[in-house]
């Protein structure tokens, strides 16, 4: 089984909420995980166009 992140295991509560189950069943897989952590460029998406979308203000439309 495989688990990636752009996050570290410590910061992982803040995205999920400070779940205590999550932390139960991180403890349980990590208890005799081998982990790797890997640094440097990353290679997703990197041909990908970044487009940048603004809303202006909301109007009602016809049924």
């Amino acid at each position: 089984m495989s688990f990636t992140s752009n996050k570290g295991p410590d910061k992982w509560g803040e995205f999920f909420g400070e779940d205590d189950t999550l932390f139960c069943a991180m403890d349980r897989i990590f208890d005799e995980a081998t982990v790797f952590m890997i640094k440097g460029n990353s290679y997703w998406g990197r041909k990908c166009e970044t487009v940048s979308l603004s809303a202006g203000e909301a109007i009602n439309l016809p049924n």
